[in-house]
Parts: structure tokens; sequence; C-alpha cells
């Protein structure tokens, strides 16, 4: 099913129902699916055909749902990620999202502008978002491009267009001096 609303109620149910979803992120098409949901998370995994112990980045709607963070690295992130979409690496409690990869005792989290996508994201809670695309393929441009990587292994496309010179996010983690630290600009 095609549909133009990141807001449908089929998207929001899908979600809610441990399905995935194709939407445009705030950077490119993704794959989405309710980071809670462990059923969820493995099916993106074999959708994707992405190899489990690669991790998957996590939106959140509000910088308080990423955990551990201090007054101070919230500051500056958010200064840091005005311009350009910003993941965090962050050091997270084993407890939290325990089914998700890691990589060591990290999470990749990225803070959505508010939008709609933010507001799926308070409705149905964190979503994990990687690329749509197969491992080793290029990400989808467009709902068409990623119908014909998916058909119907994802049940609900949102149609936002084509991506036009989609830059991925900066990376950025904290170090162990508890400093942000940029991997990727």
């Amino acid at each position: 099913m095609i549909v133009k609303n990141i807001l449908d109620n089929s998207v929001i149910s899908a979600l809610q129902n441990e399905q995935l979803i194709i939407a445009k992120t705030d950077t490119i098409y993704g794959i989405l699916a309710a980071a809670n949901s462990e059923k969820a998370v493995e099916k993106l995994y074999e959708v994707k055909r992405r190899p489990l112990d690669e991790p998957v980045i996590i939106l959140v709607a509000d910088i308080d749902d990423i955990p551990n963070l201090t007054p101070s690295i919230k500051h500056k992130y958010q200064e840091i990620s005005k311009n350009r979409p910003t993941t965090i690496i962050a050091k997270v409690s084993p407890n939290f999202l325990p089914h998700l990869s890691r990589n060591g005792e990290t999470l990749a989290f990225r803070v959505v502008p508010e939008s709609p996508l933010a507001e799926l994201i308070r409705t149905v809670g964190l979503l994990v978002a990687p690329s749509a695309n197969p491992s080793g393929e290029e990400p989808a441009k467009n709902v068409t491009e990623a119908i014909n990587y998916f058909h119907e292994l994802v049940p609900i496309y949102v149609d936002s267009g084509e991506v036009a010179d989609a830059q991925p996010s900066q990376i950025v983690r904290i170090n162990e001096g508890g400093e942000i630290e940029f991997l990727r600009r």
C-alpha cells in the first residue's frame, strides 16, 4: 500500500503491530520499525539482508529520549545539529532496548527536527531506521525504487517524492573524556 502522509492511520497501525514501513526520514528513505519490538527489528534485518551484528540508527523526537546524556552534551549536540542532521553514538545500559545490536556498549541516535516524522515517533515510540535498500545496494531515492527492492515484504510505503542531494548525517560520539568527537562530517 502506498500512502502520502506519514501520519496516516495505516502507518501508525503497521508500526504498532510490529510491521515495517518505508518512509523518508530527515535524510533519506529508510525502513522503519518500532525500536521496542524485537519481532519488528528481526523482520527489518531479514528484509534488508543486513548482518545481525551491524547496529542500526534509532530516530528520536526529543533529545531527552537519548539516555545518559549530560546537559552539556545535550546543548552541544543541539548546536551542531542545527544545520545538518547529526547522529550521536552514546553509551547505554545493557537493559536499554537489549535486543538491538550494539557496537560495544553504544547505540546510535538521531533527533529528527520538528516534523510529521517527529510526531509519528511521539505517537508510536522510538524507531529504528536504516536506509531503504538491501545491504550492498544503493539507497532508494523514491518509493518506486523502494518497492522494486522490497515488493510485498514491506506492507506500507509513504511516498514523499524524490530524495535529491541527500547528505548523510554527520556522526559524533562521546569520547572517554565526556566530550563530543566527530567521526564523520
